[in-house]
């Protein structure tokens, strides 16, 4: 497996992740049992993947917490991710924080190497500058993440759709 630098984290993450989400969320998706599943995240570490993608609204952080049990915590770059809104309603920083804490629970773990606000719409940008982020450093000064990223949805432009 080769190894790269994720961005300026100074994480060094296999070439090849392991996304968690899509169509497939480790098999479930497809009706796999959780153990199907589990072992596809096993698969995946024997294979020398250490980057694992998952989110809350992926449903599978549990099972990647499953997964890693007995495996070392430095041996592998969890990267989870949570939502700020949920169609026209928007997430509070404690409702965020909420989310967080129970990524931390569902990975079994005490630190996420990397933690994302998901699919944040460019009319809620300011809003999760302003109001969830200085929430967030907080929790990430008390240990409870590494490294705050953001995935964003485009805005829709028929014109660049093929």
């Amino acid at each position: 497996m080769e190894y790269t630098t994720l961005g300026r984290t100074g994480l060094r993450v296999s070439v090849a992740g392991l996304g968690c989400g899509g169509f497939s969320r480790l098999g479930q998706g497809t009706g796999r049992s959780v153990e199907e599943s589990v072992a596809v995240v096993r698969q995946g570490l024997d294979l020398g993947i250490n980057f694992i993608d998952t989110a809350a609204g992926y449903h599978t952080e549990p099972i990647v917490g499953q997964a890693l049990k007995g495996v070392g915590r430095d041996a592998v770059v969890l990267s989870t991710k949570a939502s700020i809104a949920i169609g026209d309603k928007r997430e509070s920083a404690a409702q965020v924080v909420a989310s967080l804490d129970q990524s931390l629970k569902n990975l079994r773990v005490d630190c996420i190497d990397v933690f994302h606000l998901h699919a944040v719409e460019a009319r809620d940008c300011d809003y999760a500058c302003d109001e969830i982020v200085p929430a967030l450093l907080r929790e990430r000064d008390k240990g409870k993440f590494r490294f705050l990223g953001i995935t964003e949805i485009p805005p829709h432009d028929p014109a660049a759709c093929p």
